[in-house]
């Protein structure tokens, strides 16, 4: 019997069902909106374009050589600070996510509260990381402070799912065997739940916390969060500064790629951990 193919060619494996044809027609459907709202809603201010800065800009932006030491200190200062401030919210989540991801694993906790709590961090997920910052902002102004409140709900939340769904993986044989043998929930968590998600809550671990470094070059002009590499980029480039503008993009782009090898590495490690 003859293969059945598309039209240009490639083989039909299965037969269509009625899933198939809801997603089509929500990818078209949102396909639809978006071009509505791109060329019909978004009002463009094209008078406002100046071509002679975006050629200034262009000339400029990677002329390293006209940024001047200090400007490079302050600049890299900036980095280690968006650094710092990362590194401070995933060690908090880190810590918080622990503790609420094994109340919510559902092998090991209450299945009431155990839905209570993937529910909380469903929501909070759902809200953008920016949107909590902001959320903040009354209360502690234009501060750190903001940027890591903001920050810490969502890498909480991230860290619930991800922790619950590693301590969920886990053997049922060993955790039943541990409490055969009269083992409290504490002992079977780090007899069992701990050594056997070690490897990948450390992934976990790297992966949130260039996640948390892109949120935070971000934060910094769109919140106005003060003492980040973002507010000095989008400082330089207000003032037309464009050499500066583009080292400290440059540096962002830098710090970024480590991370991404870094953490192929750490998963490599992972990998070759569980097999």
């Amino acid at each position: 019997m003859e293969m059945r193919r598309t039209w240009y060619g490639k083989p039909i494996l299965k037969k269509k069902d009625s899933s198939d044809t809801m997603i089509r027609w929500v990818s078209i459907v949102f396909v639809l909106i978006t071009l509505y709202t791109v060329f019909g809603r978004i009002e463009y201010r094209w008078e406002s374009f100046s071509g002679d800065i975006a050629l200034k800009m262009l000339k400029n932006f990677f002329r390293y050589d006209l940024v001047e030491g200090v400007q490079a200190m302050k600049m890299a200062i900036s980095l280690f600070k968006t650094l710092a401030l990362s590194f401070v919210t995933t060690i908090l989540g880190f810590i918080i996510g622990i503790v609420m991801g094994l109340f919510s694993a559902r092998n090991i906790s209450n299945p009431m509260l155990s839905n209570i709590i993937r529910g909380i961090a469903s929501f909070i997920r759902a809200v953008p990381t920016i949107v909590w910052v902001l959320f903040f902002v009354s209360g502690f102004g234009l501060t750190s402070t903001t940027a890591v409140l903001g920050m810490l709900f969502h890498t909480v939340a991230f860290f619930t799912k991800a922790f619950s769904e590693c301590f969920e993986e886990v053997d049922k044989e060993t955790i039943n065997a541990l409490r055969a043998t009269g083992a409290n929930w504490t002992q079977v968590v780090f007899g069992s739940i701990f050594p056997s998600s070690l490897t990948k809550m450390i992934s976990w671990l790297a992966i949130r916390y260039e996640t948390n470094f892109s949120v935070a070059v971000i934060i910094g002009p769109a919140a106005g969060v003060p003492g980040t590499i973002g507010t000095a980029i989008n400082a330089a480039s207000r003032s037309g500064d464009y050499p500066v503008q583009g080292f400290g993009v440059m540096l962002v782009f830098v710090t970024a790629l480590i991370m991404e090898l870094l953490i192929n590495g750490v998963r490599q490690k992972s990998i070759v951990n569980e097999i």
